[in-house]
C-alpha cells in the first residue's frame, strides 16, 4: 500500500472552464503532527480566481461574504443561494456584487 505524502496529487478538478491541481498537505499543525495529509483546496480569498465572465470561484467550506445569506449562524458558501456547484467542493458565486468588473 502506498503512503500518501505531503505534496502528492489528490486530483485535478475542472469547474466552469478552469482546472485546479489539488495536492495533499496540511491546514493545521495537528494534522502535520499526526502525519496525515489532507487534500488542500485553493484559498480563493487569498488568491482570487474568476470564470471567463467574471464570476469568482469559491469553495463550499469558504466563509460567506457580506452579501451571502444563510439560515445558519456560522455560514459557508455552500449554504448561500448565490453558490453554484461545480466539481467536487469547488463552485462559483453568482452574486452580481461579487462579479469582477470586465
Amino acid at each position: 500500500m502506498n503512503k500518501i505524502r505531503d505534496g502528492d496529487r489528490f486530483k485535478i478538478v475542472t469547474a466552469f472552464g478552469k482546472s485546479f491541481d489539488l495536492r495533499y498537505g496540511y491546514y493545521e499543525e495537528y494534522e502535520k503532527q499526526q502525519g496525515l495529509p489532507v487534500p488542500i483546496y485553493p484559498d480563493f480569498k487569498a488568491d482570487p480566481q474568476y470564470t471567463a465572465d467574471g464570476r469568482p470561484f469559491v469553495t463550499q467550506m469558504q466563509e460567506q461574504c457580506p452579501y451571502g445569506s444563510s439560515k445558519f449562524s456560522e455560514s459557508y458558501c455552500v449554504d448561500c443561494p448565490h453558490y453554484c456547484q461545480g466539481d467536487d467542493l469547488i463552485g462559483i458565486c453568482l452574486c452580481e456584487k461579487n462579479k469582477k468588473k470586465q
